[in-house]
This record gives structure tokens, C-alpha cells and sequence, in this order.
């Protein structure tokens, strides 16, 4: 269950689904055992506008987000 920002020094408390971004990350050929609230990640609203998350291999890695440029057309 999520409880807190996946960045470890953030540990903002997970309160609301409306606020910040949720991930389900489930490895590829998942075990029987094995439940998919063991790979839900959460950052809060000011970490998710830095960085998201993905996943590479068998692990979340967090990644910087890319910066939206809008493009104004030449008339």
C-alpha cells in the first residue's frame, strides 16, 4: 500500500488520489504470490512536477520530467 512520496528524503504522506501522480509499475511475468499493491508508487504534487517514474529491468527508476515547450506558429 502507498503511504508516503516514493523520493526517499520527500516522505510527504499520501492522502488524496486527486493530488500528485500514482504509478502501477508491474513487472513484466509477474509471480502468483505476488500482489499488485506491491508496485504502486506515489509522488506528491511537488515532486511530480519535477520527476516521474518508470520502469527499467525489474525496478522503478525515477527520472527527471522534460520540460513542455509550447510551439507558437509563424503567420
Amino acid at each position: 500500500m502507498v503511504a508516503t512520496c516514493a523520493i526517499g528524503g520527500c516522505n510527504r504522506e499520501f492522502r488524496e488520489l486527486s493530488k500528485g501522480r500514482l504509478f502501477l509499475l508491474p513487472p513484466t511475468g509477474m509471480l502468483g504470490g505476488e500482489k499488485l499493491s506491491d508496485y504502486c508508487y506515489w509522488l506528491c504534487p511537488d515532486c511530480s512536477s519535477v520527476y516521474t517514474l518508470e520502469r527499467e529491468g525489474t525496478s522503478p527508476v525515477l527520472r527527471a520530467r522534460r520540460s513542455v515547450r509550447s510551439v507558437s506558429s509563424a503567420a
